[in-house]
Formats: C-alpha cells, structure tokens, sequence
C-alpha cells in the first residue's frame, strides 16, 4: 500500500530573493541565424513527439548588441503543447557557471517554473514571467522577468567576528551601526594611494545599507565597485601600506579582496 508522509522541517532559515528584470530572449527558428534544431519528426498519426533542441541567447537588452547575459539550453517537446525543459547558464561575470532548471509550456506567454539551480542558485525555486516583445522575420523575442528564492541552509554563514584595530593612533573610528547579515557591494576610490572606501550591505532584519565613504576627498576621478553575488563573500583583505606627502603621512597605497569566487584588485 502507498504511503505518502510530509514531514515539516525547520532546516532553512533565510533565503535569498531573486528578481532579474528586463532580460530579453531571442527565440530564432528560421533563417541563417537560427538557435535550434529540429531532432524527431512528429509521429505522422497523432502529430505528437517533434522534439527540437534548443540553445536560446539571453541578453541585457532587446537589441542587436545587446550582451548575452545567460543562455536557456535544452530540449522542447510537442505533447499537445510545446513542453520545454532546459537550463538556464549563466555566462555574465557575476553569475557565471551557475544555472537556472526550467520547465514550462509554450515560448512567448505565460510562465515557467524554476524546478532547481547550481552555483549561486542552488535549490532555487520561483517562476519565470513570460511577455512578448516583438516579432522578426526570423523569429520573435521574449521578455522575461525571474522571481525565485534560493535557500541558505543552517550554518552556510558563521557569527561575524571583529579583528582589530590596525594602525597608527590617528584618525578616528568608523564602524556600522546594525549587525551585517551580506555584504553587497564595495566602492574604493584611489589614485596613487588609497582615498577612501565605501561599502553596502543588508543588516540582520532585511534592510539594504550603505555606509562611507570613509577617508579623504581625492580618487574621485577614479572609482571602482564591485557587486558581490548572492553567495559570494569575502574571504580575506590585503594591502600595503608607506609614507606619503611631505609630511609623511603613513597611509594606505593598495588594497586587495578576495571572495570565495574571485580576486578584486589590488587598487592603488
């Protein structure tokens, strides 16, 4: 006899919440520039089984030179409707090599379902809103909006800790106000040395901060950020430090981060 048990867990206790706006699929079956291929003929009875692969560009933009962000790859199915089943890679920098798993009917209305993800987005699970853009001559384009969460398992994050100060008895401190629970972004400013430091992040109950600039005036001209992605997080801070001016002032000359997904800098 079958038995069907659901079980309540309390093993997540955050997620991560995605929304991707504004990105724009080109769905091209005809013409020199097609972007899938037929692979089974329909049964000649019941006009059933046509299986076609596909390998859909997903782009920033509904333009031409619009850059390719992601792209959906797999299979669609006629079952009475076009069933799709495909991955969604991600080859922009900040989510590269993570994926996507969709599943749906039909290309240019209604919704997808996110059934799973890797890298930044595993476990995922949301929908995928599907409008019509525009129709070409050799196909049509698609606007899609992603909403989906990623679940955080228990003791995927440890308690921040605090190291320091380091440094000379000048300046004054500087530190947030509410306990950090993702660091988001980093801004540095730099010339020849380092100006100064900015940084956003989401507190403990939810809401986005940003706190800085912290330091002098100058770099203004010369401004880096970069955006961490939803499961990246750094993992150590580097730099050096000298005499400069001709008071010898000893400051900072570069800095250095480096995540669990890549190395930024060193700016200086």
């Amino acid at each position: 006899m079958a038995n069907f048990q659901i079980t309540p867990r309390a093993a997540f206790v955050e997620s991560n919440e995605l929304n991707f706006r504004s990105l724009y699929l080109f769905h091209t079956p005809l013409g020199s520039n097609q972007n899938q291929s037929g692979i089974i003929d329909s049964n000649v009875t019941t006009g059933l089984g046509a299986t076609v692969v596909n390998n859909w560009p997903i782009c920033d933009g509904p333009s031409t030179g619009a850059t390719i962000v992601a792209r959906a790859q797999g299979l669609h199915i006629y079952a009475g409707n076009w069933q799709n089943t495909f991955s969604i890679t991600f080859e922009v920098e900040r989510f590269k090599g993570s994926t996507l798993q969709v599943m749906g009917i039909s290309v240019e209305e209604g919704e997808w379902a996110i059934v799973g993800g890797t890298g930044q987005f595993a476990m995922a699970t949301g929908v995928i809103y599907k409008k019509f853009h525009e129709q070409r001559s050799d196909g049509n384009i698609i606007e899609l909006t992603v909403h989906g969460f990623c679940p955080m398992l228990k003791g995927s994050q440890s308690l921040p800790t605090k190291v320091g100060p380091w440094g000379g008895n000048g300046g004054s401190d500087k530190d947030i106000v509410k306990a950090p629970r993702r660091l988001e972004s980093i801004t540095v400013s730099r010339g020849t040395i380092i100006d100064s430091i900015k940084f956003s992040y989401v507190d403990q109950a939810g809401p986005k901060r940003t706190v800085g600039p912290w330091g002098g005036s100058g770099g203004k001209q010369n401004t880096m950020q970069f955006v961490l992605g939803t499961s990246e997080f750094v993992k150590e801070v580097s730099g050096t430090f000298g005499l400069y001016g001709r008071d010898n002032h000893n400051i900072i000359t570069s800095l250095k981060f480096v995540t669990n997904v890549k190395t930024y800098g060193p700016f200086g």
